[in-house]
């Protein structure tokens, strides 16, 4: 039986589901290896809480978002439209990559901006 959470900000209708037998905390377009559009920045915010809690309670081996943007380089993003990307990370996150997201989050505060990070870019307002 998977859990189903509502997990709001890169779009309002965004869930993650989480499979207590994997331990997969499967995020969508909410968090993977790339540019993380946010719609809405203080729903993203307290998703981003919201699943730290939810790992804080759960055993979660591997944050799997729907695809990669990165490559290997910090930082570094592909262009948007690439189909080849020989570089990539692993899909595979884990619950310090969301900590990670979250103090990105904090850093940047209340006047939100693109900002690349080693292995996510923050998007707002898409």
């Amino acid at each position: 039986m998977l859990e189903c959470l509502a997990t709001p900000g890169h779009h309002e209708a965004a869930v993650t589901f989480y499979d207590p037998w994997t331990g997969f905390l499967l995020t969508g377009d909410t968090v993977y290896p790339g540019r993380l559009y946010i719609d809405d920045w203080p729903a993203f915010i307290r998703t981003i809480d919201r699943l730290i809690d939810f790992c804080d309670h759960r055993t979660v081996t591997h944050v799997l978002g729907c695809h990669i943007e990165m490559s290997r380089q910090p930082g570094v993003d592909y262009p948007i439209r690439t189909v080849y990307q020989p570089d990539e990370p692993p899909l595979q996150m884990t619950t310090d990559h969301l900590r990670e997201i979250r103090r990105a989050l904090e850093e940047i505060g209340d006047q939100p901006r693109r900002r690349a990070f080693p292995l996510f870019v923050l998007c707002p307002g898409t």
